[in-house]
């Protein structure tokens, strides 16, 4: 697994199920809006902050503009929001950034997610993501969606890009 996230130039996520756990809320005047986990969320800092180089990308088929503001607030580098055939988005991520299937890794957990994962050099899914979802992908987090599934799999991004402990080091003298 950490061979091929040592390769990934490109982190792509789902959001309803992987950055939330599927839930949304909409209150009597239409307003929705969606819980994201702080943990996922610095994860996309610690990758920033890295200088790793890994262009982060949220492909979303549900548009919602809480969505456009969590992408906005942790500055991933691509939203789109509201695509429900996904594969469209990531053949245009591909020409754009002119990367190859195995620089690519995606979570997904439904069935709009299947295209992607069945290309990527890297899918991966999580516990709560049908079956069908999961054996589409070779690792399947141990956090659910929305409760850290993203930080763990950023986690062992940052351990197959070199010495963990030291990359861990750096960030924390950057925030003395």
């Amino acid at each position: 697994m950490l061979n091929k996230l040592k390769s990934i130039k490109m982190l792509i996520c789902d959001v309803d199920g992987i950055l939330t756990d599927g839930k949304f809320i909409i209150d009597s005047d239409g307003r929705e809006s969606k819980m994201f986990h702080a943990l996922d969320g610095v994860g996309f800092v610690m990758l920033r902050m890295l200088n790793l180089n890994i262009i982060t990308v949220w492909i979303t088929g549900r548009e919602a503009y809480s969505t456009q503001i969590r992408a906005d607030q942790l500055q991933i580098d691509e939203l789109y929001n509201g695509v429900i055939r996904k594969i469209d988005a990531y053949n245009e991520l591909k020409e754009k950034y002119n990367l190859n299937d195995n620089e690519i890794c995606f979570i997904g957990d439904d069935i709009i997610d299947l295209p992607i994962l069945e290309k990527v050099g890297c899918p991966i899914s999580v516990p709560n993501a049908p079956e069908y979802v999961k054996n589409a992908s070779i690792y399947v987090t141990q956090k659910h969606g929305g409760e850290g599934a993203v930080r763990e799999v950023i986690d062992l991004i940052i351990q197959s890009k070199g010495d963990f402990e030291n990359h861990l080091n750096s960030l924390i003298d950057e925030l003395k």
